[in-house]
């Protein structure tokens, strides 16, 4: 088995069967009617307003570390791959592996539909107490179907 079955095999079992295309016809309809830096804002306070019903999970970590792991115990729970936190020297880099957003709504709906996990770590980060100078932002070539990279830094005007 190459590499592509593999991950297609592996897509194929992220998102449930009866959901799949619903959520498809869905990003279809949105993406024919919207602009795509319109969704990505509206899954970006999506992201938020699921980072705020959960963060009770996630608010008695001490480092980045803790943080890591507790977070990665959330998405596996839910089926939503894991992440990988590197503190750099001007920014913090969240790369997220195996998250259903590709299979769910499709590879051409990635640049809008990072927006989700762009606004769940911003507010994440926020709550835990980083500065509103700081923000999530996808790097622009870190988006495939498997892994999306973000880095908290500094907001640039």
């Amino acid at each position: 088995m190459n590499s592509n079955h593999l991950e297609s095999y592996f897509r194929g079992q992220q998102v449930s069967l009866q959901w799949l295309p619903v959520l498809r016809a869905l990003a279809s309809e949105m993406a024919q009617h919207s602009e795509a830096s319109d969704l990505r804002r509206l899954f970006f306070k999506i992201g938020q307003r699921w980072a705020s019903d959960t963060q009770e999970f996630f608010q008695s970590t001490q480092s980045l570390g803790q943080l890591e792991e507790c977070v990665n115990d959330f998405w596996m729970r839910i089926n939503w791959g894991w992440v990988e936190f590197s503190d750099m020297q001007d920014h913090v880099e969240i790369a997220h592996f195996a998250t259903p957003l590709a299979e769910a709504f499709g590879d051409e709906a990635l640049p809008w539909s990072s927006g989700l996990l762009e606004g769940f770590y911003q507010h994440l980060f926020h709550a835990l107490g980083a500065s509103d100078t700081m923000s999530v932002r996808a790097v622009d070539d870190g988006c495939t179907g498997m892994s999306i990279r973000f880095h908290l830094g500094l907001t640039k005007p």
